[in-house]
């Protein structure tokens, strides 16, 4: 350091005020490297000197600290729209004073918000930037949402410096609605539910995998709804006499709107029903041209509306009842609210790119089928007739003792994956 400010200052005392020469950009960069480098030595040498002088030594060392280690667990977030999976643990994490960094995809999330000494909190960019970095990163313990990393034909490789690989679920489901090979690069799993234990391993021995480390976690996420949903203020219906339906479809070949189209939600939307539709996050990226269809479709039905929204809290708990398809919300809407629903089924020959094709049944639409109706084309215009009858139905006991049955650790997930984390990232470190 001392001879790189002594060539600084010869630079500046004995090179001529005037110059006419070419520097070509090879050597321009290298300087300009040069000069960035002393001024950042010299900001950190400052800031470094000012929290000595005003006793906030323990900043620093938490600088220093988080620097070293901040790639010993890794949170890998690829949008806003699953914060409040990650948000349990990340809070959990820092309740611990745990240090981790947190990459986001997404410039949006509410995690870059936060500033934490404790937390590297990092948006590293969108699209191939992003795929690149995850796949040649470096870390103990990395813990994701993400399906598929490794598998072949998908943009995020499986990086062989990633020590240990987890998932958490964003989602309540047995896999059946993942696409194929979703979970077979990852070490570790943290499960939902006891239920899925043997279908992980169904997986697995079809395979020829090795078997994954399985772990008794919960659902973040909802514990966070959970949370939101004991804090809202009441909302007051529409009208005493109009029923609120949520319509929250799943996306691609297995959402009910590109299988059925709004034939029937025109059908609920003639028996004055108020209705509310809720697109999944991903079908506003990637099958806009399909949404602005239906909207368009239905758009002369006033009683009809729209949620964007990220999150799906607000619609949950003004609904009466759920209209859905695969998506996991509707066990959401059971756990939460003991509400009834109703399925729309999607047909099995368009899930053959799913884990369905090698599972043979889905663990969740055998229990969804004993929790709520389920039907088909053939039967759709029975649909108006069934919401009628369902709404004056009580809710049964077994939906009641659903959760309690297969949940594990509920409100208090977080908890237990960031002790899980923080126990693993130690281990892996001590051992490198």
């Amino acid at each position: 350091m001392k001879e790189f400010i002594y060539l600084i200052f010869i630079w500046w005392f004995f090179m001529p005020s005037i110059a006419c020469a070419y520097l070509d950009p090879g050597s321009g960069n290298a300087l300009i490297y040069m000069v960035l480098s002393f001024f950042g030595a010299v900001v950190f040498s400052l800031k470094s000197l000012f929290y000595r002088l005003i006793g906030k030594k323990d900043l620093l060392e938490n600088e220093q600290a988080l620097k070293a280690n901040q790639n010993n667990i890794v949170i890998f977030n690829e949008g806003k729209m699953y914060w409040n999976t990650f948000r349990p643990i990340v809070e959990a994490l820092l309740k611990k004073k745990a240090i981790f960094s947190y990459y986001t995809m997404d410039i949006h999330d509410p995690c870059l918000r936060m500033d934490e000494p404790n937390m590297n909190n990092c948006y590293i960019g969108n699209g191939t930037r992003a795929f690149a970095k995850i796949s040649n990163l470096k870390a103990d313990v990395v813990i994701s949402t993400t399906p598929n990393i490794g598998t072949e034909g998908y943009p995020i490789a499986r990086s062989k410096s990633i020590k240990k690989l987890v998932h958490v679920f964003h989602i309540f489901g047995d896999l059946s609605t993942y696409h194929r090979g979703s979970l077979d690069n990852y070490d570790a799993v943290m499960l939902v539910g006891e239920f899925e234990k043997p279908i992980i391993r169904k997986l697995e021995n079809l395979r020829g995998l090795p078997p994954k480390e399985l772990y008794e976690a919960g659902l973040p996420y909802l514990d966070v709804l959970e949370e939101k949903k004991n804090c809202a203020p009441e909302r007051v219906e529409v009208s005493s006499d109009v029923k609120t339906i949520l319509i929250a479809p799943s996306w691609g070949k297995k959402s009910c709107l590109y299988q059925y189209g709004s034939r029937f939600i025109s059908l609920l939307a003639k028996e004055r029903f108020h209705i509310i539709i809720r697109p999944h996050p991903q079908s506003l990226k990637v099958e806009p041209d399909l949404l602005e269809k239906i909207k368009s479709e239905l758009d002369s039905f006033k009683n009809v509306e729209w949620d964007f929204e990220i999150d799906a809290s607000e619609s949950m708990q003004r609904a009466n009842i759920l209209i859905s398809d695969t998506s996991g919300i509707r066990i959401d809407f059971i756990l939460l609210y003991q509400k009834p629903i109703i399925t729309l089924e999607i047909p099995s020959e368009n899930m053959t790119d799913f884990e369905l094709t090698d599972l043979g049944e889905s663990w969740t639409n055998q229990k969804l089928r004993q929790l709520g109706h389920t039907l088909g084309k053939d039967n759709i215009e029975e649909l108006p007739k069934i919401v009628h009858e369902t709404l004056i139905t009580k809710a049964s006991e077994e939906i009641i003792a659903f959760r309690d049955n297969n949940v594990y650790n509920y409100k208090r997930s977080g908890e237990v994956i960031a002790k899980y984390l923080i126990e693993n990232g130690r281990h892996l470190k001590q051992s490198s």
